[in-house]
């Protein structure tokens, strides 16, 4: 919550009537410090960038990865952005979206030591440039993101609705992409015009409002086994609740993620019908890991995109760094399989994976 500006940070804890643990309460007061530092730097760079931002146009609509958290999005992401005609966001520049464009390098010269060396869910590779995803960044700008659930668990369906924002306001639809274009434009101009490579689990099931600010956009889709997925989706949601709780979580984890994915590809397989033809390209998370190249060129190649030459090499010393890298495996119980498979049914077969066995 770093990222958010002073103003946005005291109307969230008043919205959530400063319901906060007491355990808590040195977390909140540290946050609240570091917006009151970080105020006049916020300020700063929204007065001197406004009119750029402002008359920024986007020459080349972006390219997105889509994918269910933990599809190996991040591991795509890494490797496209090796092709140096892409502009991304960083993982410091996603965290703290205000102030990038003053102070990008001093920001991630100051977070390189505070930034873990792994991160902690699967042992990857962090460093403050690294290629990150920029819900955060619309968070922070927006408030208008279903992340803040796991920061106020009471309000939860509150901040769920910004999931697929079907269920939100239509002002707040609008509001919603007014900050998402204005978040392109600035990383248009972080990037000096480059088309940006763009990666965020929840675009997955947002296609119809991006396709109306960017409609010839592309999209990769990577999918993963979907049992597996589930058991790695819970470590991520165990380990990241305890960073982000300020109030008790008394939620069901399990239900919330089976429940999440229906919602989120039910909408995905609404919506890829608006994509213009050619322009999505669908990548098996386990055929990467096995032929990174071979994949990556059927990326290209799917969606008309030039450079995989060039691509190729750059990546090579990334693909042999992470060569020994293997999944984490997971125990899976007749009872977890045939629970999983009730609810993700749809996608399982879609995809091709194993089925349940009947009841």
């Amino acid at each position: 919550m770093i990222g958010i500006s002073l103003k946005e940070w005291l109307k969230l804890l008043y919205d959530n009537k400063f319901n906060v643990k007491s355990r808590f309460i040195p977390k909140i007061f540290l946050l609240t410090i570091a917006n009151v530092i970080l105020a006049p730097f916020i300020l700063y760079e929204r007065l001197r960038f406004r009119k750029k931002i402002r008359i920024t146009k986007i020459t080349e609509d972006p390219v997105f990865i889509l994918g269910h958290w933990r599809s190996g999005t991040t591991h795509l992401h890494k490797m496209l952005a090796f092709d140096e005609q892409f502009g991304y966001i960083t993982l410091t520049e996603s965290g703290l979206p205000h102030l990038f464009l003053t102070g990008s390098k001093m920001i991630h010269l100051i977070m390189k030591p505070l930034t873990p060396k792994k991160r902690p869910t699967d042992d990857v590779d962090m460093f403050p440039e690294m290629p990150h995803e920029h819900e955060f960044a619309l968070l922070f700008l927006s408030m208008l993101s279903p992340i803040i659930m796991f920061a106020f668990p009471k309000n939860m369906e509150q901040y769920r609705k910004y999931l697929t924002l079907d269920n939100a306001s239509p002002e707040q639809v609008e509001e919603w992409k007014k900050w998402f274009l204005y978040l392109i434009k600035k990383l248009t101009i972080k990037e000096k015009g480059k088309q940006l490579i763009l990666k965020n689990p929840l675009d997955t099931c947002r296609l119809k409002h991006i396709l109306e600010l960017f409609p010839n956009s592309k999209f990769v889709h990577i999918y993963r086994d979907p049992y597996d997925l589930f058991f790695s989706t819970l470590k991520l949601h165990k380990h990241n609740a305890g960073i982000y709780a300020m109030q008790k979580q008394d939620y069901d984890i399990r239900e919330l993620i089976l429940e999440t994915h229906v919602e989120m590809y039910d909408r995905y397989y609404e919506d890829i019908k608006l994509i213009p033809e050619g322009n999505l390209v669908d990548v098996q998370f386990e055929k990467l890991s096995e032929n990174p190249i071979t994949e990556l060129e059927k990326i290209y190649s799917g969606l008309g995109l030039d450079g995989f030459d060039k691509l190729k090499e750059r990546v090579k010393p990334y693909l042999k760094s992470v060569e020994g890298y293997t999944p984490s495996k997971y125990k899976l119980s007749e009872e977890d399989k045939i629970t999983i498979y009730s609810y993700w049914q749809k996608t399982i077969d879609k995809w091709g994976y194993e089925k349940a066995p009947k009841t």
